[in-house]
């Protein structure tokens, strides 16, 4: 019997430790979702259609080391075929 439960609390202690969601918001032309342990670390991801009918997403994690983007198309990327910009030394 005490192991029975012994094991049905650590049953319950595994399900409270489990992220749970956090946000989870959705209308026509916006979404956020984000789960976690609140004020632990969480993982989300947001996206919007803007006016110009582009829909844009961000993926981030949030956790002791600060609020990092993992993906997103929001912010343009330099191209890696760029020629490189030489200084001038004068």
């Amino acid at each position: 019997m005490k192991v029975l439960v012994l094991f049905a609390l650590g049953l319950v202690a595994l399900a409270a430790a489990m992220p749970s969601d956090i946000i989870d918001f959705e209308e026509d032309h916006m979404e956020h979702e984000q789960e976690g342990i609140p004020g632990t670390a969480v993982r989300g991801e947001y996206s919007w259609v803007a006016p110009d009918g582009n829909e844009y997403h961000v993926k981030y994690v949030a956790d002791r080391f600060g609020y990092r983007i993992v993906d997103d198309n929001v912010v343009p990327r330099m191209r890696s075929d760029a020629p490189e910009v030489e200084e001038d030394d004068d």
